[in-house]
């Protein structure tokens, strides 16, 4: 599988995160009106800077290989959807490229363990772009605070809004695991 094909499941699959950016809307342009929610570019999203400023962002999976089984998630083990990962270096380059070509300005990476790709662009590329890395319910401390270090914004997804509903749609997972990483 090429890096288009990767980035194309892997954005579509991530439209699905909440990140507070239009990324899943698509409303295009009409006469007489400003703006618009559609991209020509996939992935392509827009998020707004603490100082109010409209930033447009890469928001991508690292993968949507999951090993949980959750009922309401579209990456969910036993759904049927194609599979796809990138390598760190995929992952880097292709966010640079992006970069270089002025498409965005940052980056919203979700899911699989992005250390290495941020690492990558850190300090190898030297991206000091804006970089929002949400990790999953569980992830060790040490690795959360290692993101910390290399990503300007962290988040955790909270899945459901009761351990009842977590128990149902999602055994595999406890509310201690999903608060741990905040």
């Amino acid at each position: 599988m090429d890096v288009l094909d990767k980035l194309t499941i892997l954005t579509d699959a991530a439209k699905y995160d909440a990140a507070c950016t239009s990324s899943g809307g698509n409303r295009g342009s009409k006469v007489g009106y400003v703006g618009n929610t559609s991209s020509s570019v996939a992935g392509c999203c827009h998020s707004f800077s603490a100082d109010g400023r409209c930033v447009t962002l890469l928001k991508v999976l690292l993968t949507n290989r999951c090993i949980y089984d959750c009922k309401y998630c579209v990456n969910r083990r036993s759904n049927d959807t194609r599979r796809a990962a990138f390598t760190p270096e995929e992952l880097a380059d292709l966010t640079i490229q992006f970069y270089r070509r002025n498409y965005i300005e940052g980056l919203f990476l979700s899911s699989g363990l992005m250390i290495r790709a941020l690492r990558l662009l850190r300090e190898q590329y030297r991206f000091n772009g804006y970089i929002h890395a949400k990790t999953i319910p569980g992830t060790a401390p040490e690795l959360v605070e290692q993101l910390g270090l290399l990503a300007d914004r962290l988040s955790v997804n909270i899945e459901l809004p009761s351990e009842a509903g977590l128990r149902t749609l999602a055994p595999e997972k406890t509310k201690g695991a999903i608060l741990a990483p905040m």
